[in-house]
């Protein structure tokens, strides 16, 4: 009876041990939220006023807009942000220039930015379900026939654009445009805050901290090896990525992305209506989407196309050779229809 009242001891102490490291994990957890929770309000606090909001079948879109007078004969230019960013990214790099040919609208894509999305995030990972999303909220607002314009991952969502709503937009452009699947693994961050369970405790008790010193080395890779445009990280809105829902969809989107190209691979080839209408902007030093891996394989199968090589250029084009840019859309949008072939554009000194 004494051993097994001794046995019973040790069964308590060590229940009492566990319990009381089951405690101690939960206060540090619990402060370790605490604190994510305050950082990321103090940055999001401090951060470019928001647009307007509008609802769609499957998201509630956030955008800002620029020269909304309707007029007849005047473009309207959509905008679509990449990977990370959101709408103040894209209204920042061409917004101004472009609102003085048209009207502007800059969209967070859906569950990105401020937008929310509806349904699961894996339902709108693919670049056409969020083309289709996008649209849908362009002709809720009244605009007909817009020019599409994407950077980055934004710019594959300009090419589905075109691949699906093809016959109801006067042209895409595609700036530095991820259009070929590649092969490897995906960034380590998206893997794990996609994991079930442990995902959100990370995204939720680490991810302000950790991505908080991460925005301006994150826009510095960017730009390489052209210099990021002074205060990017507050004037894009950049911090916006720093929400958990937010971030946990752009990696959704991100680790998705090449499996979505391959399977518009096969449809490409019947694209109604974008004869000559199709322009791609990229420079031949981006180090975040290869200019040869991915654009030039498209203009060998797409001789209509118009591609732009931008000498020295970075991934951060938008805003580094926007006034280049804008008056290449601009040209675009005043012709109706691009200037087939491989041209080579130099920065002017």
């Amino acid at each position: 009876m004494f051993a097994v009242s001794g046995a019973g001891g040790v069964r308590r102490r060590v229940t009492k041990m566990f319990s009381a490291i089951i405690l101690i994990l939960i206060i540090i957890g619990l402060a370790l939220w605490g604190h994510d929770a305050r950082l990321r309000a103090r940055l999001l606090a401090d951060l470019p006023p928001e647009g307007a909001y509008i609802d769609t079948d499957r998201a509630r879109l956030h955008y800002l807009s620029a020269n909304t007078q309707k007029q007849d004969g005047k473009p309207v230019f959509v905008l679509i942000h990449g990977s990370s960013a959101n709408a103040h990214d894209v209204m920042l790099g061409l917004g101004k220039p472009l609102a003085e040919l048209g009207t502007v609208l800059a969209f967070d894509r859906p569950g990105i930015g401020r937008s929310r999305n509806k349904v699961a995030h894996k339902l709108m990972a693919d670049p056409r379900e969020q083309a289709r999303e996008i649209h849908q909220a362009v002709k809720k607002l009244g605009y007909e026939n817009p020019f599409i314009i994407g950077q980055s991952w934004g710019g594959a969502t300009a090419l589905a654009y075109a691949q699906v709503l093809g016959d109801e937009i006067a042209g895409t452009v595609m700036l530095a445009p991820p259009i070929v699947p590649w092969y490897g693994p995906d960034f380590w961050a998206y893997r794990l805050v996609t994991t079930p369970i442990i995902g959100p405790i990370f995204a939720h008790m680490v991810l302000g901290k950790y991505g908080a010193t991460q925005l301006a080395p994150g826009a510095e890779g960017a730009s390489y090896p052209e210099t990021t445009p002074e205060n990017y990280v507050y004037d894009s809105a950049l911090a916006l990525i720093l929400q958990p829902h937010v971030f946990i969809a752009n990696a959704t989107y991100a680790i998705n992305l090449k499996h979505n190209l391959a399977d518009m691979q096969k449809t490409r080839g019947d694209m109604p209506s974008t004869f000559e209408r199709l322009m791609i902007i990229h420079g031949d030093k981006d180090p975040t989407v290869s200019i040869k891996w991915n654009v030039y394989p498209f203009i060998k199968q797409r001789p209509d196309v118009e591609l732009i090589e931008l000498k020295g250029a970075g991934h951060l084009l938008h805003h580094t050779w926007q006034d280049e840019i804008a008056a290449a859309i601009g040209r675009f949008a005043k012709n109706g229809k691009v200037n087939p072939g491989h041209h080579y554009l130099e920065k002017q000194k």
